[in-house]
C-alpha cells in the first residue's frame, strides 16, 4: 500500500512532452526570399488567420529543412508619425489709435480682383497716432489644425521680449484667447542670444487668428507667420477581407456575416447596395456559434450620390476584435437596405514575426495545432537590445503556396489527454486515501484481545 500512493502521485505530475514536427500541424506555408542578415522579418498571410486554431497565434511554428524547430517572436506593430511642414500664412497689419482695445475693433476683407486687404476701424478709441496694434493671419484655406505658429521678424530685433496675446475665430467678430501674454523678441547675454519665435496652443482648427501686441509700443513688425501643425499618426497599411452579410432567416433587418477566420481586426465597412440609403446598423460579434452575441458599436451607415459624386461612410473602428462571426441589425424604420447584397469589409494590421535562419532551408511557417502551447518569445529575448525606433538590420521575406501537413482536423479541438490523466490520478488517490482511512477505522474498531 505505501508503495502505491507514491506511484499515483507521480502518475498525477506525469508530462509526456515529445518535441514537435511539422505532422503535428494543419498547413504551413514556405517562407522565401531569405536575405543574408541574421535576422528575418515575414508577415503573418490571411490563411494563417482562416485556420490557426487560436486567435493569438500561440500555435504558430517556423520548421527548417530538417523540422527542427527555430526561435521566433512576433515584431511589435509599427506607428509611424508624421510632422507636416510649416506652411506659411497671408497675414494683414492691423494699424490704428495706440489706445484701442481689441474688443472695440471691427474687422472685415476687402477683395479687389487677386489683391485682398483688411478694413480696421475702432470704436470708442481717441484719435491719435497710428500703431502697429498686431496681425491678422489668414489660415481659412489650411484643412488640417494647428497646435502653434511662428513669427519672422527678418533681421535680428533688438534685445527685448514682448507680450502677446494670440486669438482665434471664424467671423472675424468673435474670438477666443488660445494665448495669453505669450512671450516673443529675442535677448543676448555673455556671448549667447535667445529667440522666442514661436507661440503654441492645444490644437485647433479656425479660419483666421488675430496676434495683437500688449504694448503696441514695443511691436515688432515681421515679415512673416508660419502655421505648424501637430503631429499626426499615420494610418498603418491594411489588409482587407470582403464577405456577403446575409438576411437571418425570420428576422427582418438582421444580417449575419461570417469572416471566415479570427482576424485582429480593427475596422469595419460597409458596402450598401443602392445608392442614396442611409440606414441606423448596430454590430455584434461573438467567437463561436454557441456564445451569445456581444455589443461591439453602432453608426449611421450611408451611401449617396451628391452632384455625380458618391458619398460613402467611413471605416468604423472596432478596438481590437478576434471575432468570426458578426450579426449586423439595421434599422426597419429607416426603410432598409433596400434589394441586393450588403458587402462587409473587414480590416486588420497584419502582423510580423522575426526569427533568426537557423540549420538550413527550406524554411516554413506551420500553423494549425489545437493541442500547441505558445511558442513565440518576447522580442527582447530573441534580439537583445532591441529598440522599436532602432531596430536591426533584417531581410523581409515572403511567404509562398499553402502546403497541406495534417489538415484541418490538427486545428480543431481535441481531448486533452493530459488533463484527463491528471483528473483520473487525482480521483484514484482520492479514493485510496478514503480506502486507507476506512481500514484504519476499522482496525481501530476491533476489541482488545490481550
Amino acid at each position: 500500500m505505501k508503495a502505491l500512493l507514491p506511484a499515483i502521485l507521480a502518475a498525477a505530475s506525469f508530462s509526456a512532452t515529445a518535441a514537435e514536427s511539422p505532422g503535428d500541424f494543419a498547413f504551413a506555408v514556405p517562407i522565401e526570399g531569405l536575405g543574408g542578415n541574421a535576422l528575418h522579418r515575414v508577415a503573418i498571410p490571411q490563411v494563417v488567420y482562416e485556420t490557426a486554431a487560436f486567435p493569438d497565434l500561440r500555435d504558430l511554428r517556423v520548421f527548417n529543412g530538417a523540422g527542427e524547430v527555430v526561435a521566433y517572436a512576433f515584431r511589435p506593430v509599427e506607428r509611424h508619425v508624421e510632422k507636416l511642414p510649416p506652411v506659411v500664412l497671408p497675414i494683414f497689419p492691423l494699424r490704428g489709435p495706440r489706445d484701442a482695445r481689441s474688443e472695440d475693433l471691427d474687422l472685415s476683407f476687402d477683395k479687389s480682383g487677386s489683391k485682398v486687404s483688411v478694413r480696421l476701424s475702432a470704436r470708442q478709441a481717441k484719435a491719435g497716432p497710428q500703431a502697429l496694434l498686431g496681425y491678422l493671419i489668414d489660415a481659412s484655406t489650411l484643412k488640417t489644425a494647428l497646435n502653434g505658429i511662428e513669427v519672422d521678424w527678418g533681421r535680428a530685433v533688438a534685445d527685448r521680449l514682448v507680450s502677446v496675446r494670440l486669438e482665434a475665430g471664424d467671423d472675424l467678430k468673435h474670438w477666443t484667447t488660445v494665448a495669453a501674454d505669450a512671450p516673443l523678441g529675442a535677448l543676448a547675454h555673455a556671448g549667447r542670444r535667445l529667440e522666442r519665435k514661436a507661440i503654441e496652443y492645444r490644437s485647433l482648427k479656425a479660419k483666421y487668428l488675430r496676434l495683437m501686441w500688449t504694448d503696441p509700443a514695443q511691436a515688432i513688425e515681421l515679415k512673416a507667420i508660419v502655421g505648424l501643425s501637430p503631429e499626426q499618426q499615420a494610418q498603418p497599411e491594411r489588409s482587407w477581407k470582403e464577405v456577403v452579410a446575409t438576411p437571418d432567416a425570420g428576422k427582418p433587418g438582421e444580417y449575419l456575416a461570417d469572416l471566415g477566420g479570427r482576424f485582429p481586426l480593427e475596422r469595419l465597412a460597409l458596402r450598401l447596395p443602392q445608392e442614396n440609403t442611409i440606414v441606423p446598423v448596430r454590430f455584434l460579434s461573438r467567437g463561436k456559434p454557441e456564445d451569445r452575441w456581444t455589443p461591439v458599436t453602432h453608426t449611421v451607415a450611408y451611401r449617396l450620390n451628391q452632384n455625380g459624386r458618391e458619398l460613402v461612410s467611413p471605416d468604423i473602428t472596432v478596438g481590437l476584435n478576434s471575432h468570426r462571426y458578426w450579426l449586423l441589425r439595421v434599422d426597419p424604420a429607416a426603410g432598409g437596405i433596400g434589394s441586393g447584397s450588403l458587402i462587409v469589409r473587414a480590416g486588420w494590421t497584419p502582423r510580423e514575426i522575426v526569427f533568426t535562419a537557423r540549420g538550413s532551408g527550406p524554411f516554413r511557417l506551420a500553423y494549425g495545432n489545437s493541442k500547441a502551447q505558445t511558442g513565440s518569445l518576447s522580442i527582447e529575448a530573441l534580439v537583445p537590445g532591441w529598440r522599436t525606433d532602432q531596430e536591426p538590420k533584417m531581410s523581409v521575406a515572403a511567404t509562398g503556396a499553402v502546403q497541406k501537413l495534417a489538415g484541418e482536423a490538427a486545428a480543431l479541438p481535441r481531448a486533452d489527454l493530459k488533463k484527463w490523466g491528471l483528473w483520473s490520478a487525482l480521483f484514484a488517490g482520492v479514493a485510496v486515501l478514503a480506502w486507507m482511512a476506512w481500514r484504519l477505522s476499522k482496525q481501530m474498531q476491533r476489541p482488545d484481545t490481550k
